[in-house]
């Protein structure tokens, strides 16, 4: 491992190979979107892997721990509780069904190949935003109330977040962007910020102020905080909870943690 990590990471890294008895493999791998990828081992995996661009700035220290956070969290329950979220054929067609009126209008200056392909992107995006937002929520306060050694890592790592997030109220990526889609990524990227800011004192939700979601994105953010159950188990409730909030609980469905893609271990 060629990997320079600080203290608090090395140990977290430690927790996550007691906890599910697995060990860890890095892994170089130049081509990826980020610093840092984690396979989360299943029972015919003999290790997590952990993939890392060689070249990499210390930001590193907080992707890494926060993925070796849900680790914890899946291996923090009995192998017959963890589930993850799937997408099947019905699915689909219930997001096709949800955003009929904003495909036809796209057709008729897009080609329909290239709608499918932005069907999946954005289907894919949505279902990933929902089921990762309630952890991630859960993992930053742990990492922030755990381990002060990482938090200078954590606010920048944060930061590019949020400037990644406020993209998405631009004009363009409006009028592209099938409504309920658009208004779902906007009010989860808001309570998420919202509730991650008020626990780390900064203030994350500014470019937001102006904006409609403020008043539904509160709501969001009440629900959230009544319903809130700091377990892998709670994951999974919350999750519900914002999908029925954001009227899309049709998208995606529960599986076995067991029950991988067959390129699981090649798309990174």
């Amino acid at each position: 491992m060629t990997l320079n990590l600080i203290e608090s990471v090395n140990s977290i890294l430690s927790e996550v190979e007691d906890k599910s008895n697995k060990p860890i493999e890095f892994i170089e791998k130049e081509d990826l979107k980020t610093y840092a990828v984690v396979k989360i081992a299943r029972s015919s995996m003999p290790a997590h892997l952990i993939f890392y661009k060689k070249d990499h700035a210390e930001l590193i220290n907080h992707l890494i721990a926060h993925e070796c956070g849900h680790i914890l969290r899946t291996f923090g329950v009995p192998e017959a509780k963890r589930l993850i979220p799937m997408s099947y054929k019905d699915n689909r067609d219930r997001v096709i069904k949800d955003i009929s009126k904003d495909l036809k209008k796209l057709s008729s200056v897009v080609p329909a190949q290239k709608v499918d392909q932005l069907v999946d992107f954005w289907h894919r995006g949505i279902v990933q935003q929902i089921t990762s937002y309630p952890p991630d929520i859960s993992i930053e306060k742990w990492i922030y109330d755990s381990y002060p050694e990482l938090r200078p890592y954590q606010l920048e790592s944060i930061e590019k977040q949020k400037e990644s997030s406020i993209e998405v109220l631009s004009n363009e990526v409006k009028m592209m962007v099938p409504r309920k889609i658009y208004n779902a990524n906007n009010l989860m990227n808001y309570a998420f910020f919202n509730i991650l800011g008020e626990h780390i004192g900064v203030d994350l939700v500014k470019p937001y102020n102006r904006t409609p979601y403020v008043k539904k994105g509160k709501k969001l953010v009440s629900l959230t905080k009544k319903e809130f159950v700091n377990t892998y188990e709670g994951d999974i409730e919350m999750t519900n909870h914002w999908a029925k909030f954001l009227n899309i609980s049709g998208w995606f469905e529960w599986t076995s943690f067991e029950n991988i893609p067959d390129n699981y271990l090649t798309s990174v």
